[in-house]
């Protein structure tokens, strides 16, 4: 316990002393950590600097300033080397700055080798534990060095500032001005005038439970279960599936009920008409026309709620479904629109499992590839389960989808599977 630890702590200690308490018990000699030095010096934590160490102050005022903020408080998450607070306590604008720790024997780490005095006493500051992990505190800073470090209880809010922070650019990517967009819908006009409007949908199946299919590695396991679920006739759930998993059901001899697709890169050698006759489709008009038009059974078109789908909506309306990137999160809004009351997932693991992207299709396949996995979430045993970008952010805005929707129940089917806060596990073998 070094000097400034104590100086340090003494604060903590008076102004918020059940923090003070978790602190004292960081070991943070388990950390990989050194001292970095340039013009300035900073401290490395398994091998991520914590701040520049050529111009810390200037990085501060740069992320401060790239963030625009206009009222009188401000979250903040992590600290780095503590001079972001330092910078914001100076500021006449704001009244309150809530600091919400990340990790906290890097804090401590940071409190034993540094004076964070100034800002630890002033007034504005407001030290304070994540007593939640599936809400961000609006307005907020973070530090990506801090996220990247984040401790494995703090790994959902981690996981939601992460997806927050991507959204504009990933949005870029879907704009209603994109030549390529105007193409495809111009391709597709004479699909969505033809074909029903999604919310004409109807099932010959007096169900409120639903089996919503996606492509994931744990699929594999329950064919069986799914065609038992057929064999139960008028009382039997009903199927959406996603359109990556019709190929590899109708192989086990399983004929969903509707196949949802919105991706514009879906050709029929992923989603083939084979035996489609007796399959609804549900589609984006972002699908290629070839998809579209192979399709046998009956059509149905739908928009997202992204400002993507409005100008289309305002000539053409359409039931406007949610996707935050996901079929599934559109096979699952479909299901809550056909007024299920509760809907198991199946192949949503939103992970990689035994080191598989996908069911049916080999590794990389049908578009990812498990062995480029860098990131991970807990599965339902609690174990770290190797994961991409895509599928965690994917996963956090379900989890958001779920809270949303208290009068359904959600179930997951497999342990190994990302677990999925708010949907309960069901056993189904």
């Amino acid at each position: 316990m070094t000097e400034l630890f104590i100086a340090n702590l003494h604060i903590i200690q008076q102004r918020w002393p059940v923090l003070a308490s978790i602190l004292q018990t960081q070991q943070i000699n388990d950390l990989d950590a050194k001292l970095v030095n340039g013009s300035n010096q900073t401290i490395s934590v398994n091998n991520m600097q914590l701040s520049s160490r050529h111009d810390r102050l200037s990085e501060a005022k740069l992320i401060i300033d790239s963030n625009s903020i206009s009222g009188k408080s401000i979250n903040l998450y992590g600290i780095g080397m503590g001079d972001i607070p330092s910078q914001l306590i100076d500021s006449a604008q704001l009244e309150h700055i809530n600091i919400y720790i990340l990790n906290y024997c890097v804090f401590a780490l940071v409190l034993s080798y540094t004076d964070q005095s100034e800002w630890l006493s002033n007034e504005k500051v407001q030290l304070r534990q994540i007593e939640t992990q599936d809400k961000i505190q609006f307005p907020y800073l973070t530090l990506l060095p801090e996220l990247n470090l984040a401790s494995d209880e703090n790994a959902m809010i981690r996981d939601l500032l992460v997806y927050d922070l991507n959204l504009s650019h990933i949005n870029q990517k879907h704009q209603a001005d994109d030549t390529n967009v105007i193409n495809r819908f111009n391709e597709n006009k004479k699909y969505i005038e033809s074909d029903s409007d999604a919310a004409d949908i109807t099932v010959n199946i007096d169900s409120k439970n639903i089996l919503v299919v996606g492509t994931g590695p744990t699929l594999e396991q329950h064919y069986t279960y799914i065609k038992s679920q057929l064999q139960l006739n008028e009382q039997r759930p009903i199927i959406i599936a996603a359109d990556t998993a019709y190929k590899a059901l109708i192989a086990n001899d399983i004929q969903p009920d509707i196949v949802v697709s919105i991706d514009h890169k879906i050709s029929q050698k992923l989603l083939p008409s084979t035996q489609s006759s007796a399959t609804k489709l549900v589609y984006f008009p972002r699908v290629p026309s070839e998809t579209i038009g192979a399709w046998m059974g009956k059509r149905y078109c739908a928009y997202a709620t992204s400002p993507l789908y409005d100008n289309l909506n305002s000539q053409y309306p359409r039931l406007r479904l949610f996707s935050s990137g996901s079929v599934i999160h559109t096979a699952i809004d479909l299901a809550v629109f056909l007024k299920a009351e509760s809907i198991t997932l199946f192949g949503c693991d939103f992970c990689f499992v035994d080191n598989n992207s996908h069911a049916f299709w080999g590794n990389g396949e049908a578009g990812l590839n498990a062995c480029t996995a860098k990131h991970w979430v807990f599965d339902g045993n609690g174990n770290k389960a190797s994961t991409n970008l895509n599928f965690r952010a994917y996963l956090r805005a379900l989890e958001i989808y779920i809270k949303q929707h208290p009068n359904v129940d959600f179930y997951q089917s497999n342990l190994k599977s990302a677990k999925i806060s708010g949907a309960i596990y069901k056993e189904c073998f």
